[in-house]
């Protein structure tokens, strides 16, 4: 039993490093294709110039565009505040109305009169007035 776990801990241990070494190779040949990568570009820079600046102003307008003060980006997140405001003074406005209907309620004599009969329990000359509670 000893010998039969000895032989799997050396069999994974073999595994393990054959995984790390093909994971080391992958990672060199990366680096090595990024770097020959990067020296082809820099080489095709030196020869068209004109190229490369062109993307480099195209890139930026285009940047400009969606993220700059007057950008897409901005301007959709202005116009969703916008709705969100519009629709709040639509609320406020609303309400508005609603109270100024209540103070011209408020205004009138029977109202007024309700009120001090009901808060305040005053009543007319003649009348008796029940207080249930």
């Amino acid at each position: 039993m000893l010998r039969q776990a000895q032989a799997q801990f050396s069999e994974f241990i073999a595994h393990s490093s054959a995984q790390c070494k093909a994971f080391l190779r992958n990672d060199v040949y990366r680096k090595a294709q990024l770097k020959s990568w990067l020296k082809r570009v820099s080489e095709d820079a030196v020869a068209h110039p004109k190229k490369y600046v062109s993307f480099a102003v195209i890139g930026f307008i285009f940047f400009y565009v969606m993220f700059g003060d007057y950008g897409i980006v901005t301007r959709i997140r202005l116009e969703v505040q916008r709705a969100h405001l519009q629709s709040a003074l639509d609320a406020e406005l609303r309400h508005t109305e609603v109270l100024k209907a209540q103070i011209q309620r408020a205004k009138s004599l029977e109202t007024i009169e309700k009120l001090a009969r009901e808060k305040y329990g005053f009543s007319k000359p003649g009348e008796t007035v029940y207080l249930i509670k």
